[in-house]
């Protein structure tokens, strides 16, 4: 979803699915060269998955619903940054931004 539920909840998974449908139209006419999903919720419908974003995150996936597939690279959402702002945090996701410029064949520094 691209706005946050009532109470800063998650979305259930038909929520985010009814989201969905625009989301994949918006990325067909986009086309995209890579995705950056931020949080589980983005990441688990893309991905067609159930796999938390701790464990997806860092790593190259694909989603298949594109022609040509698309790479997507999972990390955490804005929220969890503000409510865990360490330095830990922060060099995970400037890392994880990092591989995805590189990608796109962007300067990372």
């Amino acid at each position: 979803v691209k706005s946050r539920p009532p109470n800063n909840r998650t979305p259930p998974p038909a929520e985010a699915a009814d989201c969905g449908i625009n989301h994949k139209r918006q990325i067909e006419i986009l086309a995209p060269q890579a995705i950056l999903t931020l949080g589980g919720p983005a990441a688990k419908y893309l991905l067609d998955t159930t796999t938390g974003v701790t464990r997806l995150r860092g790593n190259w996936h694909t989603y298949h619903d594109a022609d040509p597939p698309l790479p997507v690279l999972p990390t955490f959402r804005p929220a969890y940054l503000l409510r865990s702002y360490t330095p830990e945090n922060r060099r995970t996701v400037w890392g994880d931004l990092q591989k995805v410029m590189e990608r796109l064949g962007l300067p990372s520094k």
